[in-house]
C-alpha cells in the first residue's frame, strides 16, 4: 500500500482515509493513532514487487512524512503516528516466519527508517509466530522508540505457531531487549 503514495490518485485516497480517522477523533475530542501504510514495505515484499532494495528506506520515510502532513493539516492533537511493520511472510502461515536471529536482522532496517523519520512508536501487527515476533521486538526496541507487537490467534486461543498466548507474552516480556509497551491481538 505504501507504493500508493507515489500515485496521485492513490495518495488522494489514502489521505481521505487517514484524514477521516483524524476528523472523527477531532469531532469527539479524542486522541487518535494513524498507522503508516507500510505493513508490506519490507525487504521480501519490496523484492517481490520488483523494486530495488533501497526502496524500503524511501517508502517508509515517505509514509511517515505523509502522516506528519496529515497531522499538521488537521490541527488536532494528539495525533500519534505508528510506524507499521508486518511479518516477513504471510501473516496466516507460521511456517513462513523467520527464526529469532534472522527476524532481528530482517526487521532492523524498516524499524530504523520508521524511527528515524519521526514515527511516535512502532507497531508490528499480525505476527503468526513467537520467534519472529520476538526478533521484531528486539529490532524495534533498539531504535529507542516504544513498540507494540500483535499476534494472530488460532481457534484454540494460541498463537498460530501453536504457542499458548500466555507463554508467548511471558517469553517476550522476560527478554529485556524485546519488552514491548503492550501486546495486542490482530486476528482471532
Amino acid at each position: 500500500v505504501a507504493a500508493l503514495l507515489d500515485d496521485d490518485r492513490g495518495r488522494e485516497k489514502l489521505e481521505s482515509v487517514y484524514s477521516g480517522y483524524v476528523a472523527a477523533a477531532r469531532e469527539f475530542s479524542l486522541p487518535v493513532i494513524i498507522g503508516t501504510p507500510t505493513f508490506r514495505a519490507s525487504p521480501n515484499f519490496i523484492r517481490r514487487a520488483g523494486l530495488p532494495p533501497d526502496e524500503v528506506g524511501r517508502l517508509n520515510r515517505q509514509a511517515v512524512e505523509f502522516h506528519k502532513g496529515i497531522r499538521e493539516k488537521s490541527g488536532h492533537e494528539p495525533v500519534f503516528i505508528a510506524g507499521v511493520i508486518g511479518p516477513s511472510g504471510d501473516a496466516y502461515l507460521p511456517d513462513q516466519a523467520l527464526p529469532l536471529a534472522q527476524a532481528v536482522e530482517y526487521h532492523r532496517p524498516q524499524s530504523e527508517v520508521l524511527a528515524g523519520a519521526g514515527a511516535d512508536f512502532l507497531f508490528a501487527p499480525t505476527f503468526p509466530a513467537v520467534d519472529e515476533a520476538e526478533g521484531a521486538c528486539i529490532a524495534m526496541a533498539r531504535t529507542g522508540l516504544p513498540h507494540v507487537i500483535s499476534f494472530i490467534l488460532g481457534p484454540e486461543g494460541d498463537v498460530l505457531d501453536g504457542t499458548p498466548l500466555a507463554e508467548a507474552i511471558e517469553r517476550i516480556d522476560d527478554n529485556p531487549d524485546a519488552r514491548p509497551l503492550y501486546f495486542s491481538l490482530s486476528c482471532i
